[in-house]
C-alpha cells in the first residue's frame, strides 16, 4: 500500500497538507520587513540563515478576510519552481502518513467553498476528517516580480526598519511582542544558526500563572486550541477532561497545582501543549503558547535554593525576556504517577 508523508497544518478551522518533501523548515513567525511594489500576497521579506526569502500569507493569497498576525502563527518554508518561500499559516499540527486511497481527486469536502480549488491536489479523509492537499507551485505566482524584488531588496536589507509590518500586518502586537517577534527575526539571520542548534537544546515556552515555562520540545508534538471537552467521572482534579483531537481522545491535565503556579478559576485556559513521552500522551493546559527557543547548554542555571525546595518538578531555570522561564521536569512528573488518571479516585 503506497503511502507518502505530508505536513498538516490549520487555517480558519480547516486542515490542510503539504507534501513533506516540499518542507524545508518550519518556525514561529518572526518580524519581516516589508516592501513596496510587493504582490498582494506577499506581506514581507526575511533573512533566514544569509538568505533573503519572501513571505506569503496564505489568508491573502486564499482571498480570505485578513484578521492581522499573531505570535503563535508558524512559517512554513517551501521549495517551489526554484524559489524558496516562507507560508505563514496559523497553526502547524504535524506530520502524517497519508494513504494514496485516503485521498480522492473529487473536491467536494462537505464544506462550503473557502479555498479557490485550483489551488487543490485532492482531499484525504483520516478519520472522518477531511484534510485537503495543496498543490505548491500553483500557490506561487509572479516568480519573475517576486526574484527581482528579493534581489533587489538583499543589497540594502540590513538598513531597512521593520515598523510598517507591525502598521499593516500586527496592529495589535504589544510592545513585548515586538521584543519577541524582532528576537524570532534575530535568531533566524545567522547563518550558523542550524549549527549552533545542533549543540542547544530545543525548548517550547508556555505562559501558566504570569510565568514562563519550558518544556523540552522534542517530547512536544503539537500546540492546540482546546475544543469541547468532556469530563471524567471519578478523576482527581488536575485531571480537565477529555477532547476529540481529530480522531483520538485526548487528555487534558493541569500542573498549576504541582508547579505551585497559582491561576485564576475564573479564567479558562484556551491552548493546550500535547506532549509525547514513554507512550503517554496528554495535553497540558496553560494560558498562553509564547515560542519555541534553542537555548545553549551555558545559558541554563541550577534552580536557586528557594525555589528548588518548592519546586520539586523543576529541573533548570533560564532567562526568557528578562524573566525567568521555569524548565519542566515532565518525566520526573510522570514517573511518580502525578498525572495518572485514577477512575477509582
Amino acid at each position: 500500500m503506497n503511502s507518502r508523508s505530508y505536513l498538516i497544518f490549520s487555517l480558519h478551522g480547516l486542515s490542510y497538507a503539504i507534501a513533506a518533501e516540499q518542507v524545508k523548515e518550519i518556525f514561529l513567525l518572526p518580524e519581516l520587513t516589508t516592501i513596496v511594489d510587493a504582490p498582494p500576497d506577499i506581506i514581507g521579506l526575511l533573512d533566514l540563515h544569509g538568505q533573503i526569502i519572501p513571505v506569503m500569507h496564505l489568508d491573502l493569497r486564499f482571498g480570505h478576510q485578513f484578521i492581522g498576525c499573531h505570535l503563535n502563527n508558524s512559517v512554513i518554508v517551501l521549495e517551489s519552481q526554484g524559489l524558496e518561500i516562507g507560508v505563514i499559516v496559523h497553526q502547524v499540527d504535524t506530520v502524517m502518513e497519508l494513504e494514496e486511497q485516503s485521498i480522492q481527486a473529487d473536491l467536494d469536502y462537505g464544506r462550503d467553498r473557502q479555498i479557490d480549488l485550483v489551488f487543490v491536489n485532492g482531499v484525504a479523509t483520516v478519520d472522518d476528517e477531511k484534510i485537503v492537499l495543496l498543490d505548491v507551485d500553483r500557490l506561487l505566482r509572479h516568480k519573475e516580480q517576486i526574484t527581482l524584488l528579493v534581489t533587489d531588496d538583499s543589497q540594502d536589507f540590513a538598513t531597512k526598519t521593520s515598523d510598517s509590518f507591525y502598521e499593516l500586518y500586527c496592529s495589535e502586537a504589544t510592545s513585548q511582542d515586538r521584543v519577541i517577534f524582532r528576537q524570532r527575526a534575530d535568531n533566524l539571520k545567522d547563518s550558523t544558526a542550524q549549527n549552533e542548534q545542533q549543540n542547544s537544546i530545543a525548548i517550547a515556552v508556555f505562559g501558566l500563572g504570569g510565568k514562563y515555562f519550558g518544556l523540552d520540545l522534542d517530547i512536544v508534538r503539537e500546540f492546540i486550541k482546546i475544543g469541547k471537552i468532556t469530563g471524567i467521572p471519578c478523576c482527581p482534579a488536575h485531571i480537565i477532561g477529555n477532547m476529540n483531537l481529530r480522531g483520538e481522545i485526548l487528555t487534558l491535565v493541569d500542573i498549576s497545582q504541582i508547579l505551585n503556579v497559582t491561576i485564576n478559576q475564573m479564567q479558562h485556559n484556551s491552548k493546550a501543549v500535547v506532549f509525547e513521552f514513554d507512550d503517554i500522551v496528554a495535553g497540558i493546559a496553560v494560558d498562553e503558547v509564547c515560542d519555541a527557543i534553542y537555548l545553549p547548554p551555558e545559558q541554563l542555571k541550577p534552580l536557586p535554593v528557594a525555589l528548588a525546595k518548592d519546586s520539586h518538578y523543576l529541573k533548570a531555570t533560564a532567562t526568557y525576556l528578562e524573566q525567568t522561564l521555569h524548565l519542566i521536569d515532565l518525566p520526573k512528573i510522570l514517573a511518580q504517577g502525578l498525572l495518572t488518571v485514577d477512575m477509582a479516585a
